[in-house]
């Protein structure tokens, strides 16, 4: 290989040494930047959980609609940051069984939700909506009907301040003091000297009100009184169960990622390092191999100037410009051998001596030294 040639591939396999860190350090930024991405989603995966109860909360609390509609908005962004989390995972080869796992926990968690909501639609938002409504209508219909009896009006105001109680506080010895007085009630009302209509309207009204406040009553208890009955405690246990499994998922995609990120850092130093020691082997070889030519053939014409020994042949294991110089060397070293042989079987003619010194003037000098070692002799 000539030595341009052997330049060349030292600068070609320079370039590609680069090329491949310059890749390397690309790839690994990507990854870095990868797994910033994954721990921005997890931060919004657990600010969404939160939200998510924030508004469930408020919607207990104030049974307002608007906290259904944002319960129902931010569920679907979580569920599109859990579906984004799932590619990054698979991107970098990772199990998605957790986020997997949280996305069915929270659509189990939405559906109780619904659920609470459209037991508390049916109890009513306000107390115009539902049972609320309902009651309200019966207990206005029944005072109606009651009209000017004072002692029935006193006991009808027992009734309601019950059910007010029950609807506030949420006990059910509320209930048991509700059907007491309903019953003195409506056992008074049947005894009393009213004409029959009367009596009829205010027993269907009572009816309608007793019908209207024990339905309210069982919805009550389906929706739960608190956070550790009915439907609350099942929306608050999937909730719990969330928040447990984002836990988790934080916690095994962490693993996963410090797992992933040493592996990728390994494989980068190795690499690097690899293509390090590559141009570093194949630029000490070409230099060892041109510099070894180099110097044969240097101590080679050194030894010819030192000794004057003609006969010794500079050679080269190499197949490029230098062996094309050693070989020229060689055959100017023949020529002058020749040269001097010529001189020395003319040195009777003085005249032919000096003709074959001027056509090789170049030697001259050295010709004229030896010719003077010979007389010598």
């Amino acid at each position: 290989m000539l030595i341009k040639h052997k330049l060349i591939t030292n600068t070609v396999v320079t370039i590609v040494s680069m090329i491949a860190m310059l890749l390397l350090m690309n790839f690994t930024s990507s990854s870095l930047r990868q797994d910033t991405a994954l721990a921005q989603n997890l931060g919004k995966i657990e600010a969404g959980i939160l939200q998510l109860r924030s508004h469930e909360k408020d919607f207990l609390a104030r049974k307002k609609s608007v906290y259904i509609d944002e319960f129902n908005t931010d569920s679907a962004i979580l569920q599109a940051n859990i579906n984004q989390l799932k590619d990054d995972l698979k991107s970098i080869n990772v199990s998605a069984d957790q986020p997997i796992k949280l996305s069915n926990m929270l659509n189990t968690y939405q559906q109780i939700f619904n659920s609470v909501v459209e037991t508390q639609r049916r109890i009513g938002f306000d107390p115009q909506s539902g049972f609320y409504g309902e009651l309200k209508v019966a207990a206005l219909n029944a005072k109606e009907a009651i009209g000017d009896s004072v002692m029935f009006f006193k006991m009808m105001l027992e009734i309601r301040s019950s059910e007010k109680d029950y609807m506030l506080l949420h006990d059910d010895q509320y209930i048991e003091k509700f059907n007491n007085d309903f019953n003195d009630l409506y056992t008074s009302v049947k005894k009393s000297y009213l004409v029959q209509s009367q009596k009829d309207l205010i027993i269907n009204a009572l009816d309608t009100y007793n019908v209207a406040f024990l339905s309210l009553v069982k919805e009550q208890r389906i929706l739960g009184y608190n956070e550790n009955e009915g439907f609350q405690k099942a929306l608050n246990d999937s909730a719990l169960k969330a928040q447990f499994a984002q836990i988790e998922l934080v916690r095994k995609t962490n693993e996963a990622a410090s797992h992933y990120l040493s592996n990728l850092m390994q494989l980068t130093y190795g690499l690097f390092s690899l293509a390090l020691l590559v141009s570093i082997f194949i630029a000490w070889a070409l230099s060892r191999n041109i510099m070894g030519a180099i110097t044969h053939i240097k101590d080679s014409i050194v030894r010819i100037s030192e000794t004057n020994d003609l006969t010794i042949a500079v050679s080269t294991k190499s197949n490029d410009e230098l062996a094309d110089m050693a070989k020229a060397f060689n055959y100017m070293i023949s020529n002058f051998k020749n040269l001097l042989t010529s001189i020395k079987k003319s040195e009777d003619a003085p005249d032919k001596k000096t003709e074959i010194l001027a056509e090789d003037s170049i030697w001259a000098d050295f010709i004229y030294e030896e010719s003077l070692k010979g007389n010598d002799k």
